[in-house]
């Protein structure tokens, strides 16, 4: 029923460039005329790793009485083939929408990660990928909820699938669906509005705040690939020299060969004070609780928040007593790591260092210049992680030299990202290295 070639072009598929062995269906369970698969694809030996388990919708236009059957009471369950499927509305499901809404959830068209489905209330989405284990998202979007942050969507059910073995897998989330709102990344694309930075930097600080005191696993410091990078940069000299050196090459392609080399062997040669830094920042005592290793979102950049289509520079001071200005989406983390890792305390200034990335990403691509957005975001976090903590005033500075270390590992993790899918793009984590060495 799932081919090989079929599973290995989808875009959600975390095994490309390994050689699979075989596709199984390992459940199956008919809710109406939905058909919920949970697929194993195994690897051939020579690749030394586990099976990946997915959860698929065979056809995900024949859903009209999935999401009517499984949330309109408290709970459902579904024995499938082997194992069990589970669905609960939580206490925040909404009373004040008609039940008769979960027959509109329809599937969305672009293809994602996760399956994803909604109506006007509400926004479904299905993990493709399962891990065993408790889930980031369900355990952030809980504790935003508990914390009545009003920063986030509201969590209104979740699902579960249970194994022959009794291992535990969550396979979505029902959620608020936000309306009335914009993407943020097209929004800082469109105006370097520096108010409504610093109310993304109140809503970030409110989020972290919310998020403190939640149980994770053991407290890391980021993996920065120095080697992968080290690696990729002397492809790129090669790469850059040969395509430079070609006889039919046109004038552009020669310019843009020799820029990417000059500035493939400067990061280069700064790597070593690159690695003496991180090396010294990491593990130093940065002075303030703020910075404590707590949970966080994981992946947070301008594409990952929605803004309120009201919120305008002019408009922002009357925000104030009305709804939030931005809900924060996406709690997953970063989709490729396990959920361990997802849900390991860290410091919020990661947080921050993906957020201050993500404007010099939108600045590059709009050719805006960003250092407003970037200093009143900063001021913003300040300014309400005092409030909200109760902590001393936090001076900027200090935030933005405590910040220094983790903007260095988030731009040697999109320089790597970039030299190897989007090489037009790496001049702008290489920029952001070679200043961080001024």
């Amino acid at each position: 029923m799932f081919s090989m070639q079929d599973i290995a072009s989808k875009r959600w598929f975390m095994g490309k460039g390994r050689k699979i062995e075989s596709i199984e269906t390992v459940d199956r369970v008919a809710i109406g005329e939905t058909i919920l698969s949970i697929v194993r694809v195994n690897f051939a030996a020579s690749e030394n790793c586990e099976p990946d388990l997915y959860a698929i919708i065979e056809d995900e236009t024949r859903t009209a009485d999935f999401f009517y059957d499984v949330f309109s009471c408290e709970k459902a369950r579904y024995r499938g083939t082997s194992g069990e499927f589970m669905f609960m509305q939580t206490e925040n499901f909404p009373v004040d929408v008609s039940l008769h809404e979960l027959f509109d959830i329809a599937p969305l068209d672009a293809e994602q990660s996760n399956s994803a489905f909604a109506s006007e209330h509400f926004f479904f989405k299905l993990y493709r990928r399962l891990l065993p284990g408790i889930h980031p998202e369900v355990e952030i979007m809980e504790q935003l909820d508990r914390k009545r942050s009003g920063v986030s969507p509201q969590l209104y059910g979740t699902c579960y699938y249970a194994d022959a073995t009794g291992k535990h897998y969550t396979l979505g989330i029902l959620e608020e669906r936000a309306t009335g709102m914009q993407d943020a990344w097209a929004y800082f694309n469109s105006v370097m509005d520096a108010p409504c930075a610093e109310a993304l930097g109140t809503a970030t600080a409110k989020m972290h705040h919310a998020l403190r005191g939640l149980p994770g696993t053991p407290a890391q410091n980021p993996e920065i690939p120095f080697d992968k990078l080290e690696h990729l940069l002397n492809r790129m000299v090669v790469g850059a020299t040969d395509a430079a050196g070609a006889t039919d090459a046109a004038d552009t392609e020669i310019s843009a060969g020799n820029e990417m080399r000059e500035l493939a062997e400067k990061v280069k040669a700064t790597l070593p004070k690159l690695k003496r830094m991180a090396k010294d920042a990491f593990g130093a005592p940065t002075g303030s609780e703020l910075f404590t290793p707590q949970r966080i979102h994981g992946d947070y950049h301008l594409g990952q928040v929605l803004v309120s289509a009201a919120t305008t520079a002019q408009s922002l001071a009357k925000q104030a007593s009305s709804a939030p200005a931005f809900k924060i989406l996406d709690f997953e983390g970063e989709p490729t790591r396990s959920l361990e890792y997802r849900r390991a305390l860290r410091s919020p200034l990661v947080d921050v260092a993906g957020m201050l990335r993500s404007f010099q990403y939108a600045g590059a691509t709009s050719g805006f210049d960003c250092t407003a957005c970037e200093k009143a975001f900063l001021e913003g976090y300040a300014q309400a992680a005092h409030v909200d903590a109760g902590n001393a005033q936090i001076d900027l500075d200090t935030l933005e030299r405590a910040a220094t270390p983790y903007i260095l590992a988030k731009a040697v993790y999109e320089a790597c990202y970039e030299l190897e899918f989007r090489p037009g793009w790496f001049h702008i984590p290489a920029r952001a290295l070679l200043k961080l060495v001024d």
